[in-house]
């Protein structure tokens, strides 16, 4: 058996290396947006300049005088800091010694067979596409000492996409009385029903959320981080953030709103739909988020209209791969992902908007034991204990660069 320090080295070798690179690779936008560490409070928020109204002093003139000089409205918000991602990981003795007479990387699949990895990549993911108000389901109808949980989602058709066997749950009324607490999900029946392994009770139209993740007030460390949804709105977000956007409310700040086409039914996609939001003068987006769906539906529409070139061709934001959308004569690239909302697209302007974070070069922060080292032996067991977080919240200066189309017919 290796000792302590032996077995830190091959963490530090085989394991910390993998687990970094898997969070980065497979969390669109983590990796993509733009990260700063230069924070307030102790570390615990960023400064965010806002700009929520625009000069209109230019134009043509009929006469040699400027025009009447107007001020832009810039104001200066506190984005704070929330505790996105706690995780513990285990691992077997055996498995790291494994690792070093390989002499290479454990592959992502022996890390899930063996339990020693815990993704988070997923619920980054579901965070940077979400609206702050870390609502993983709705419960479809009351229910009374049962194991049964009913959901609906506003956003998917399959209500149970967050849901995984062995996931912690509480349960709040939107008022945020907690009905449920740490209940376990045992099995996902099906995309509308889970089952606990405990009897619970809760109301019609309760939240689903994560264990220990609701908070009642905008405060640092608690809750989840703001999101693309959160962004791409017209409105303020819900529950933490019902009092504004970076706690700017847009009936104050008229301006401080993204562009929204929705309709009253689902309605076809097409290329029209999407012209219509990038013509409007304040809009500046450079990537378009997308569902899986509507990628196969632009695909076939291309092809439809004999444009197969296109339809062959592919463009990349960062490393992602997607289909290309052109406009004015600019390339838009198209990413499909499984977290955007279904019948949505989301314009997002890459630049505008920045994660805060405690280490801006660092993906993941490991915590060191009691002895000083990353990996914490189980007593009286050839296994070990590694404990890590990310600390992080995301944050825009321009909301009207911003647009969301939603009610778009997708093929089952």
């Amino acid at each position: 058996m290796l000792t302590i320090t032996e077995q830190e080295l091959l963490f530090h070798e085989h394991l910390s290396p993998t687990l970094t690179r898997l969070f980065k690779e497979n969390s669109k936008g983590w990796g993509d947006f733009k990260r700063s560490d230069k924070l307030v409070l102790g570390g615990r928020a960023a400064k965010q300049r806002v700009h929520t109204k625009a000069s209109q002093a230019t134009g043509a003139r009929s006469h040699s005088g400027y025009p009447t000089a107007q001020a832009g409205e810039v104001k200066e918000a506190l984005i704070y800091l929330k505790r996105a991602q706690m995780f513990q990981m285990g691992f077997d003795g055996f498995a790291l010694e494994s690792a070093r007479k390989s002499g290479a990387l454990m592959s992502p699949e022996e890390f899930e067979q063996k339990g020693l990895f815990v993704n988070v990549q997923d619920d980054m993911s579901r965070q940077i596409f979400g609206d702050g108000a870390g609502r993983l389901a709705v419960c479809n109808g009351a229910g009374s000492t049962t194991k049964t949980l009913v959901v609906d989602h506003p956003w998917f058709a399959q209500a149970t996409i967050f849901l995984k066997p062995g996931m912690l749950i509480d349960i709040y009324k939107s008022d945020g009385t907690k009905e449920v607490d740490s209940a376990e999900i045992d099995t996902v029946d099906s995309d509308t029903q889970v089952t606990l392994l405990t009897d619970e009770s809760w109301s019609d139209n309760s939240y689903v959320r994560r264990e220990d993740t609701y908070a009642a007030s905008l405060v640092p460390g608690v809750g989840e981080m703001m999101g693309i949804m959160g962004f791409c709105s017209n409105a303020d977000p819900p529950g933490l953030h019902s009092a504004g956007l970076q706690n700017l409310p847009v009936a104050t700040y008229p301006m401080w709103k993204a562009t929204v086409d929705t309709a009253s039914s689902p309605r076809p996609f097409t290329d029209d739909l999407v012209w219509s939001v990038l013509d409007k003068d304040w809009v500046d987006a450079d990537v378009l988020f997308i569902t899986r769906k509507i990628r196969r539906v632009w695909l076939a529409y291309l092809k439809n209209f004999g444009n197969f070139d296109l339809a062959k061709s592919s463009v990349k934001w960062g490393k992602w791969e997607g289909v290309p959308f052109y406009h004015d004569g600019k390339i838009f690239p198209m990413i499909p992902d499984k977290f955007i909302p279904d019948g949505h697209v989301l314009g997002v302007n890459k630049g505008d908007i920045t994660i805060f974070c405690t280490d801006q070069n660092a993906e993941v922060t490991f915590e060191q034991g009691t002895a000083g080292g990353y990996l914490q032996k189980v007593a009286d067991k050839n296994e070990f204990v590694v404990e890590g977080h990310i600390f992080a919240n995301a944050g825009i200066s321009n909301r009207r660069l911003f647009f969301k189309i939603d009610k778009i017919e997708e093929p089952s």
